[in-house]
């Protein structure tokens, strides 16, 4: 998703080729990064839930599941701010 907004918003800015190329580079960048972020919580998550019984892991999973969503929704607009950021400060 950071691919997505960062290449939106380098279309929004009419940045060109250097932009668009600027863009996948940055929403990979941070893509890797929002990925690395939600592997460490997930495991760390996994870890506290198998003390507790079943109706709570079942809780716990679908907390999990909907904090991956909001993460991959601001995913999205990260890129798109980082990238904006980006092309005003390199391509201006």
């Amino acid at each position: 998703m950071p691919i997505a907004g960062a290449v939106a918003s380098a279309g929004l800015a009419k940045a060109g080729f250097r932009g668009y190329v600027l863009a996948i580079i940055v929403g990979f960048a941070l893509g890797l990064c929002c990925a690395w972020t939600m592997r460490i919580v997930g495991k760390a998550a996994a870890a506290n839930i198998k003390r507790h019984s079943e109706s709570v892991q079942q809780g716990y999973v679908w907390a999990l599941y909907f904090a991956a969503m909001l993460w991959v929704v601001f995913a999205l607009f990260l890129g798109e701010w980082v990238l904006s950021v980006s092309v005003r400060l390199v391509l201006r």
